[in-house]
Order: structure tokens, then sequence, then C-alpha cells
């Protein structure tokens, strides 16, 4: 199956709505859930009374924006002055790679995502596993991978699914058809790619949790229905080059209310969730009519 997931469920009640349309109205049927997001618990109440189809949920760690559920004290070396995290893709290369860095950047990730981790299992009762991905795809990294692997072994979690990053090419023929391509992403499906060869040779009983192929990096943020239309002709046109179960990742979630957009502490995201493109991704996945 295709599985039409979007990222970024729980930040807003307004964001929240929008992402729900897509399940109502569209091909959306799965969502991940930030942990940290300020209006979670009211969010996922909206999800149960107005979303009229099966969704599958997954937990979206996130240790690069928004406040942890740590007390800052913890988890110094994750957050900024203001006590929302100040994490980067370069401080956690870093801190592969620097043993004392690395003990104490482990010890506080590991009590956060613990805490992500016990906020969201009680929206994963019903569904019973728990599916994991993360906020900028951090979760990737080694480091952290190492960090999950030891969370789901001592809360003994029945991972049924884990995203992992390993494009194939076969998603982009035709890739002159595409539009909205930006460069930067090959560099992002690279170095995912890099770390997806570690986390497999490291941890294969969880890295075998990823038993499905997973596309987007290379026009993340750019899901528009013309570049969708091409990815499902290809998957159509080359289906055995492909696994069963395939994942396409959106971000359809725009925060267009002026009171929500001031509470988004880090100005990427701010824009990110704010531009014409998250409407664009969501008529990509509401179906023609």
């Amino acid at each position: 199956m295709i599985e039409f997931h979007a990222d970024d469920y729980g930040m807003f009640p307004g964001a929240a709505r929008r992402i729900i349309r897509c399940a109502n109205e569209g091909y959306l049927n799965g969502v991940s859930l930030m942990p940290n997001g300020l209006y979670l618990d009211e969010c996922m109440d909206i999800l149960k009374k107005e979303c009229t189809k099966e969704i599958r949920l997954a937990i979206h760690f996130n240790i690069m924006t928004e406040k942890p559920l740590s007390p800052t004290e913890e988890i110094p070396d994750l957050v900024d002055g203001s006590g929302c995290f100040n994490m980067s893709y370069g401080k956690l290369l870093k801190a592969s790679v620097l043993p004392g860095m690395r003990r104490r950047y482990k010890k506080q990730i590991k009590a956060e995502l613990g805490r992500q981790m016990d906020r969201c299992l009680p929206y994963f009762k019903e569904q019973g596993s728990v599916r994991i991905d993360s906020h900028r795809h951090f979760h990737m990294v080694p480091l952290v991978f190492d960090v999950i692997s030891e969370i789901v072994k001592e809360k003994d979690l029945n991972v049924s699914y884990i995203r992992i990053i390993r494009e194939k090419p076969a998603f982009y023929r035709g890739l002159g058809g595409f539009e909205c391509f930006r460069p930067i992403n090959i560099i992002k499906v690279l170095l995912l790619d890099f770390f997806s060869a570690i986390d497999r040779i490291k941890h294969r009983e969880l890295y075998s949790a990823g038993r499905a192929d997973f596309a987007s990096i290379l026009f993340s943020g750019c899901m528009t229905r013309k570049n969708l239309d091409i990815m499902l002709k290809n998957i159509e046109n080359n289906r055995k080059a492909f696994r069963e179960n395939i994942e396409l990742m959106f971000h359809p979630g725009a925060v267009k209310e002026q009171e929500d957009l001031c509470r988004i502490s880090d100005p990427e995201d701010r824009e990110y969730m704010s531009d014409e493109m998250r409407d664009r991704e969501a008529d990509a996945l509401l179906k023609k009519t």
C-alpha cells in the first residue's frame, strides 16, 4: 500500500484541521505526532472527533525546535537561553565523534526522547504498535539511532515501523518534468543515505522495522500535485522496483493564524509552515474533482 503521510501534527488546532481535511477529502492516511507540540492533546481530540477514516500514527521525535518536555537544567546542551531547542545536524555530528561530548549529548537526548515517547504512547494503544520518525529526520544520525534503539529495548516497545531514508532513483524518473526542485535536497538525500548505511550495520533489528520504501526528501517541502502525479506514475510503471509498502511524506499543515505563527520560536519553521507550498501540498493530497 501507499501511505500518504503528513508530518508535524499537533502543533496548532488550525493546522490540525487542515491536515484532517486531507484525510477526509483526500488520500492522507498517516500522520506524525509532534510530541512537544503545544496543542498535541487538543489536536488528538480533534483527530478523534473530526477525522472520518482510519489514520496510521507515528511519533515525530523533535529536538530541533520549540520547547522540550524535559527540565532545561537536565538537557543544558540541547537548548538555548530561552529554553528552546537549538540543535542542528552540525552539533549532532560533532557530538558523534567527540567522546566527552558524545556521552553528555547521548544522556540528554535519551532523557528527552524518553519523555516524548511516554507522552505519545497513550495514543498508540488502539494501534497496538509504535511507528517512529522525526522532525528534520535527525533520528537517522547514528548517535540518535543508538538512543532510540536503547529506548525501544528498555521500554519493550513493539515498533512496527521506523522511517528509513534510502530513496530509490526509480521514484524520480523523468526528473526534468518535476517542478520546484531545490538542489540542496540532493545533499540531504546523500547525507541521510549515508546515515542509513551506518544504522543498518549497527542496529539490524530496529532497522528492519523500516519495511517500506520512502520518498520525498528530494522534493521535501514541494510535493505538489504535479510532482506527486509523476511519482505515482513511476511507482505504477515500475512496481517491481519497489517494496509492497511505500511512504510518501507531505507537510500540508499550514499555519495561517497570526497568533499561532507568533508562537513558533524557530524562524525557519515559521517561514516553512506559513509558505504557500503548504497549501499546494495539501491540494496534492485532495482528491481531484
